[in-house]
């Protein structure tokens, strides 16, 4: 997919804006700005991003790249998980579906960190993931 634009330009807007206890936050259009369009190819987007929002209300949306890569870099799998690598850990994970029962997952537990463990023997001292 070839990097498109959310929006058609650079748009100053004034809005009023809901801070729900919750965390949800509702963004509407003064009525003298309603009527523009500024979704680009389309009625709608949808964006995956991350809000920050200061103790004085002011609100920046960084959106997230699209179709940019994983950010982890998978370096073990086992039966039940994975050990990945981002840009600043590494990460070690592991799921178990609650239907196996208590026994069942204490044992697959052991037995996968141990080959996890076996993993991390196998890199050179030096490593520098």
């Amino acid at each position: 997919m070839t990097n498109q634009n959310i929006f058609v330009e650079s748009i100053n807007m004034e809005t009023q804006t809901v801070f729900h206890a919750s965390g949800d936050i509702n963004i509407y259009p003064c009525d003298f700005e309603r009527g523009q369009q500024i979704v680009s190819g389309g009625t709608r987007a949808s964006q995956k991003g991350r809000m920050i929002t200061e103790d004085d209300g002011t609100s920046r949306f960084k959106h997230y790249r699209h179709d940019s890569g994983s950010r982890y870099n998978r370096l073990f799998t086992t039966a039940h998980g994975d050990i990945k690598e981002s840009g600043s850990s590494v990460i070690f994970t592991l799921r178990f579906p609650k239907r196996m029962g208590k026994a069942l997952i204490e044992a697959l537990h052991d037995e996968e960190c141990e080959e996890m463990k076996a993993y991390i023997k196998t890199r050179r001292t030096t490593t520098e993931w």
